[in-house]
């Protein structure tokens, strides 16, 4: 009988610590957040903004999901709201397919001369779906 108790017991505690440690895991995959950061120097995503200046760039746009999941495919656009001439002009995109090791995708955008000042957006979706925009400012400084 203890040792029947014991083992349901350990059994129920595993199960419990388990349950409790995938928290994140439970409902569908959705984006979680949205951070715009400069560039670290190295390609990578650095210092977190709420706006660039024109000699910024690459520019970041950082998703994270609310878990990690394999195959999700998260596209980013970049949008000229009211820049450079343009008004609501895509002037670039991606899409990234998540690996099931991370639950971040970083999009990443560059331009061969400075920003253009103005408006600009992320518009971001989830496996094909609109799901969040951001909206920032390219500044002169």
């Amino acid at each position: 009988m203890f040792r029947s108790t014991t083992f349901l017991a350990v059994g129920a505690a595993i199960l419990f610590a388990s349950t409790a440690c995938s928290g994140g895991d439970k409902g569908p995959v959705s984006i979680a957040s949205v951070q715009l950061t400069k560039d670290d120097g190295q390609g990578g995503d650095g210092d977190v903004v709420t706006g660039f200046h024109p000699g910024d760039g690459p520019i970041h746009c950082v998703a994270t999901l609310n878990k990690i999941d394999s195959g999700t495919k998260i596209g980013i656009s970049l949008i000229a709201v009211d820049a450079g001439g343009a008004k609501n002009q895509s002037i670039l995109s991606t899409v990234l397919t998540t690996n099931g090791i991370t639950n971040t995708g970083d999009g990443k955008f560059s331009l061969p001369r400075p920003w253009p000042l103005g408006k600009y957006q992320c518009a971001l979706t989830l496996n094909g779906a609109p799901d969040k925009k951001v909206d920032f400012q390219v500044t002169g400084g």
